[in-house]
């Protein structure tokens, strides 16, 4: 495959990432898992890594358009687009793992035709971010998860507070639960309409790709056969593990308590009914 490197007049649009120009393109994602966080992403890397005609870059997260705007010191390392594109070749030893596993599983070599990445807060970046990613992939797809907002952010809420910080539910306080629910991306990741035509009005018609959580537990095989088909992949029930019905990276299965809920409820109402009306779910 010939090398596509970056134009002058590309580089020119570019507001964030960094290029020289002499990148190679080719190596640049086909499409992106986007989130947000707790919608099933992690999942849907799971049982999409080992198909034969998928890469999806290691490690899942990788943060590189997400960080660009505000560049915290937690995730933010480089807006160099070399530094971004070495996360999309296989090392030798991966690939001999990979036709390895393939093989095992599926009878036939790893031979990836499309590339993609899964980071999940790539769902509510800037919109200046995301025509610096449409500049270099005008093509590219994306996969956008949705949950009840109330789910997600009740699980987020969990995972950050609770298990990420290694601590028991009854230490955290209730007003600790009320600044992680209204904190400013808490409230974004929940607009799922908002999300969907802010993407998808910077995306080639036909490539957003909306999922539903709950579909992980109703309908899982169907749901990565149609991922499979909007890929652009075989899609064919050989390549979907039998464990699919079982949750990735679950937190602890507390409930959410009544007041928690209510709050959450009202905080989201708007939500609810925009996702409704935009996507025909009913959370009810």
């Amino acid at each position: 495959m010939c090398a596509v490197v970056v134009s002058e007049a590309v580089r020119a649009r570019l507001r964030y990432v960094r290029a020289r120009g002499d990148e190679d393109l080719t190596r640049f994602p086909d499409f992106l898992i986007l989130g947000p966080q707790r919608t099933g992403t992690t999942w849907l890397h799971a049982h999409l890594r080992f198909h034969p005609q998928i890469f999806l870059s290691e490690p899942k997260e990788l943060y590189f358009f997400s960080s660009l705007e505000r560049r915290d010191a937690k995730r933010f390392v480089s807006d160099q687009l070399d530094y971004y594109l070495r996360f999309f070749r296989d090392p030798l030893w991966r690939v001999a793992a990979k036709n390895a596993i393939c093989l095992r599983r599926h009878g036939e070599l790893y031979r990836p035709i499309v590339r993609g990445e899964a980071t999940a807060s790539y769902a509510a970046m800037a919109p200046a971010v995301i025509d610096d990613l449409v500049a270099l992939k005008p093509d590219i797809r994306a996969i956008l998860m949705i949950r009840h907002p109330v789910d997600r952010a009740w699980s987020h809420a969990k995972k950050d507070l609770v298990r990420n910080r290694k601590r028991r539910f009854e230490d955290v306080s209730a007003d600790e639960f009320r600044r992680f629910f209204a904190d400013p991306y808490q409230r974004h990741c929940a607009r799922y309409a908002e999300l969907a035509d802010v993407w998808g009005s910077r995306l080639q018609p036909g490539h957003l790709f909306v999922g539903i959580f709950d579909q992980i537990a109703s309908r899982p095989e169907a749901m990565l056969l149609d991922v499979m088909r909007f890929l652009g992949v075989r899609a064919d029930r050989r390549y979907i593990d039998p464990d699919a019905k079982n949750p990735v990276n679950p937190t602890a299965t507390t409930r959410i308590p009544a007041d928690h809920k209510q709050y959450l409820e009202a905080l989201f109402a708007d939500d609810l009914r925009a996702a409704r009306e935009r996507f025909g779910v009913d959370w009810r």
